[in-house]
């Protein structure tokens, strides 16, 4: 591919005619190839998906592949000049219908090589599964926008006007990240904050995650470790288990891995950090000085 952009170039094939001849190029040269060796139910499959690149010169099959491919995490190409990203397109998976309140989210296994599919929080029996296209912790009008140049319209309850509630939350989530080190420093700096002071936070923002069903993002697990590591400030093991448990199983959703979730039930891994009971010892030699 880069020898045929510079033939471009040489040519002065330059702007929108330059982009379509690049595309075409990867359509013929590459993907029609590989996309032959299909058998005749997998091509048909393949074409029957969603393509929002119709119009653009995209050809059908790298359409398909722009609108439906999904991140390959934990492929990545040696080569740093090829682009070093792969992306992949599955048969069921790739029909999942998007929602800002997503209710699963997807894994990429290496050993296996497939795709996993993994619920971020309780599903009830015939309820629709939904994943995330987008970051879900941005306004409305920006998911929206990014949403349409996939041609999807989001309709989910966050989306739904008014939206101004929802994305007030949303957006005081994201902020709520960033507050948790300096809530956390102030309090382990301050004997007279109660000592459930940081937990009530986290407890506080959790509570607004499930109502919009964000147990998917990010904003989940720094809560959900905030108060694993108050509780282990505190020598508080009861607590660090009971939180842990819920953060290893949130990270064995999103990774399928149990080591973190092992480490979290075992009391002994929690007595055995270097914060354990700090605020206990610091509130012992405060009370020494006085």
């Amino acid at each position: 591919m880069p020898h045929f952009a510079q033939r471009l170039q040489a040519m002065e094939i330059g702007g929108e005619a330059r982009e379509r001849a690049i595309l075409g190029e990867w359509e013929n040269a590459y993907l029609r190839p590989c996309f032959g060796r299909l058998d005749p139910d997998q091509q048909a499959a393949f074409l029957d998906l969603a393509n929002a690149h119709k119009e653009d010169g995209t050809g059908p099959i790298l359409g398909v592949i722009r609108t439906n491919g999904f991140e390959v995490a934990g492929v990545v190409d040696p080569e740093p000049h090829n682009g070093g990203e792969y992306a992949a397109v599955c048969k069921i998976m790739c029909r999942i219908n998007h929602s800002c309140s997503p209710s699963a989210d997807r894994l990429f296994d290496v050993p296996s090589f497939a795709f996993q599919l993994r619920a971020t929080r309780s599903i009830k029996c015939g309820e629709e599964i939904f994943v995330s296209y987008c970051n879900v912790l941005e306004p409305a009008s920006s998911r929206q926008a990014y949403l349409a140049s996939y041609g999807i319209n989001c309709a989910c309850t966050s989306c739904a006007s008014p939206t101004a509630f929802s994305d007030a939350r949303r957006l005081a989530l994201r902020a709520s990240i960033e507050a948790i080190e300096d809530n956390f420093d102030a309090w382990l700096a301050d004997p007279l904050l109660a000592d459930d002071y940081t937990i009530k936070i986290s407890l506080r923002w959790i509570s607004v995650i499930e109502q919009e069903e964000l147990e998917a993002s990010d904003a989940y697990r720094h809560h959900l470790h905030a108060i694993v590591r108050a509780y282990v400030v505190l020598g508080d093991v009861e607590g660090a288990v009971k939180y842990g448990k819920i953060l290893g199983l949130w990270a064995l959703g999103q990774s399928g891995r149990q080591d973190m979730l092992k480490k979290m039930e075992d009391p002994e891994y929690h007595r055995g950090r270097p914060d354990w009971a700090m605020r206990v010892c610091m509130d012992h030699d405060e009370a020494l000085d006085m």
